[in-house]
């Protein structure tokens, strides 16, 4: 039923005849009833809107926002009400009028008429040049014939569209039939009630700033309550429909209250809220068909707790909900985030970010219950156990490569990381790394959480340059990065390795060689600023001043037993020598000597130094067969090797005994004798050796094996 008071009509025949009515009557508004909701359906939600305030039954924001709609959206917006129309009649998403042309004065801007103007356009034309919701035009004519919802209209109800000019105790007046007429009209009416011309005493009703005794109903037996009006958009509408809800009113919802209820306001804030979200902040713009997809206001999102927001990159627009929000641009479309994913959206500078605008909805049911939604430029993916984390870029990509989710990789676990022209990002499995010269490559398995450990590309690593390979000794497997390797094998683990340390077991064949599989990580630290790493068989220990060089068996056990770089030894300075079972390796303070029968010692101080100097093991001497040992003659030390001895002592350094000359020596007591010790090398000559002593000179015969002495005088 109709429900534009009196009023409404004696103004506009005042405006348009010059006359005035000698009293305003007082309107009456038929309440509904099941019979009438027969005749003017409404498409009641499931459950009416809450929240009515008599007080500010819409906001001037939401009433007078012109732009909240475009004609598109509008048809689409009646299309989505009435799907099909029954067959013989028109719906409003099909109706076409001819609209008048009419110049611009102080309520409403010029409107260029036309021949069979569709409702939409009209609508939105009307909205424009009278500065009207164009919302709020849908809604009053849902609130007073039912149009939009109407599968069956008659003709009639088109032509008293808005109830303009239609009091509800006389007879419409025909100069507003029609339906341009009735939304012209009706809008330009709206304006007028916010443009009182002075004093008339007409126009001071309802006005805001004051308070009002509003009845329920048009009966005085009802009652009424005062009401603080506290907008003009809320006079407008008791302008228009002078009545509050009563209490059984507003608890019937779209249904009947009792017999003192009115409904006309009622039912205007209902169908707003119900289609628009809100009449403090209508959902409007691109974003209305999205919001409504999503359920409206019981939906998704809930009801908007904000303004529709143009303005942002490429032109987009928002609009803020009680549970998310909706972004637009032209390029995009108009799609929701919620939940944690906007959560991290908004971290990354929504639309400003890394990921620009989303272009999709969110996506759940993917594994472990988890979501995505995809943006621009990447998108976002979560779950309960990982939480919202990006990726975008060359990540994603090669994370798609790997299966997503689904993948040996899982879910993202932290947000990408870049730094000097490389960027990594942790997943369940492992991670993926990325370097502008070598490209993206996921790390997985035990490499993966070694890298990850170890603070993937921004760590000492760098990032991978290229993919996780199997197949080495031991079914082993390993993966290259810009500063080293991770290898791994079942009995050992995951480890890297780098640097110069890398760099010499790569020269002894990686695992395959003397070392294996390294064990444990790099350790820094030790003497002179030195490194160190273990691997299966032995170790490569590294300073500056030594390079990098390995240890490994009987001669590391020595080593070991000799302190490390910290005992007299220090680091090794050469790689082990291997010989006609004999080994030997030189270090900063000596060498270690080995042989298949003897072992291995270390052989240190200035006899270390000569023995080094004679090839170690592989010299004159061969391999130590016993320790260093001192005590005696002059506080003395000495050392046994395979072929014969070095003896020290303060006054005569360190010097080399062997063969047939040793023999004689030993024979003649040693250095206790009468030779003393050794002041110099064997001198090889053509007849055969010589060596000097303490008291002279001893030689050796090769014709006769015999040796001589001569006393120095």
């Amino acid at each position: 039923m109709a429900s534009v008071i009196v009023a409404a009509w004696a103004v506009t025949v005042s405006l348009l005849t010059g006359t005035t009515p000698a009293r305003a009557i007082a309107p009456v508004e038929a309440p509904a009833t099941a019979a009438a909701a027969a005749v003017a359906p409404v498409a009641a939600a499931a459950a009416a809107p809450s929240g009515f305030n008599a007080s500010q039954i819409i906001t001037n924001d939401a009433f007078f926002a012109s732009g909240t709609m475009t004609e598109a959206q509008i048809q689409s917006f009646l299309e989505s009400k009435v799907p099909v129309c029954q067959s013989g009649y028109t719906c409003l998403k099909d109706w076409y009028d001819t609209s008048r042309t009419t110049s611009a004065d102080a309520m409403c801007g010029a409107y260029s008429g036309g021949t069979r103007e569709r409702a939409a356009r009209i609508i939105f034309k009307v909205a424009q040049a009278c500065g009207i919701n164009p919302q709020v035009i849908l809604t009053t004519l849902q609130k007073e014939q039912g149009l939009v919802t109407h599968t069956w209209p008659s003709d009639w109800r088109y032509r008293i569209a808005m109830g303009q000019g239609c009091p509800d105790t006389a007879a419409c007046d025909t100069r507003y039939y029609g339906f341009f007429n009735q939304v012209y009209g009706a809008a330009w009416q709206f304006k007028r009630y916010a443009n009182p011309p002075g004093t008339s005493q007409y126009f001071t009703w309802y006005a805001p700033g004051k308070t009002w005794n509003i009845r329920y109903n048009p009966s005085e037996s009802c009652g009424s309550s005062p009401v603080a009006v506290a907008n003009q958009a809320t006079s407008n509408l008791y302008y228009y429909t002078p009545y509050q809800p009563n209490a059984a009113a507003l608890r019937a919802g779209y249904g009947e209250g009792d017999g003192c209820s009115a409904y006309g306001n009622r039912n205007f804030f209902n169908y707003f809220t119900d289609w628009f979200g809100s009449t403090t902040y209508p959902v409007g713009g691109a974003v209305v068909d999205r919001w409504n997809e999503l359920g409206g206001r019981t939906g998704t999102l809930g009801l908007p707790t904000g303004p529709f927001t143009c303005g942002t990159k490429d032109g987009g627009c928002f609009q803020n909900f009680q549970l998310g929000a909706i972004s637009w641009t032209p390029g995009t479309g108009a799609w929701e985030t919620y939940g944690q994913i906007r959560a991290r959206w908004a971290a990354l500078g929504y639309e400003t970010g890394v990921l620009g605008y989303p272009v999709a909805a969110p996506v759940c049911g993917t594994k472990d219950g988890g979501c995505y939604q995809e943006f621009q430029l990447g998108a976002i993916s979560w779950t309960s156990a990982t939480g919202a984390w990006e990726t975008y870029g060359a990540i994603r990509t090669a994370w798609q490569n790997a299966g997503y989710e689904g993948g040996a990789l899982g879910y993202p676990t932290a947000a990408p990381v870049n730094a000097d022209g490389r960027a990594s990002q942790t997943f369940q499995g492992g991670a993926i790394g990325w370097s502008s010269t070598a490209g993206a490559f996921p790390v997985t398995g035990e490499v993966g959480k070694r890298w990850v450990a170890l603070s993937a590309a921004a760590g000492v690593l760098g990032a991978p340059v290229g993919p996780y390979t199997c197949g080495t000794k031991d079914n082993g497997c390993y993966q290259n990065f810009q500063q080293g390797a991770i290898s791994w094998s079942k009995a050992t683990g995951a480890w890297e390795s780098y640097g110069q340390i890398r760099a010499r077991w790569s020269a002894i064949g990686f695992e395959s060689g003397v070392l294996g599989y390294p064990v444990a990580a790099p350790v820094c630290g030790t003497k002179d600023g030195g490194c160190f790493q273990n691997f299966q068989l032995g170790a490569i220990s590294w300073s500056s001043a030594t390079g990098a060089w390995e240890t490994y068996g009987a001669i590391r056990g020595a080593w070991q037993n000799a302190g490390f770089e910290g005992g007299a030894l220090g680091y090794p300075t050469a790689a082990p020598v291997n010989a006609d079972g004999r080994a030997s390796q030189t270090f900063q303070g000596g060498g270690i000597g080995w042989s298949s029968t003897a072992g291995a010692f270390p052989v240190t101080g200035e006899v270390g130094k000569r023995w080094v100097a004679l090839s170690a093991a592989s010299g004159v001497l061969g391999a130590p067969v016993g320790p260093y040992t001192c005590g005696t003659k002059d506080n003395g030390c000495y050392q046994n090797f395979q072929q014969g001895a070095i003896s020290w002592s303060a006054a005569t350094g360190a010097w080399e005994t062997y063969g047939a000359i040793r023999t004689y020596w030993r024979q003649n007591g040693y250095e206790a004798g009468t030779l003393g010790y050794p002041v110099g090398a064997v001198t090889a000559q053509t007849a055969g050796q010589t060596q000097r002593f303490q008291t002279g000179t001893a030689t050796w015969d090769r014709a006769t094996n015999t040796v001589s002495f001569a006393r120095t005088p």
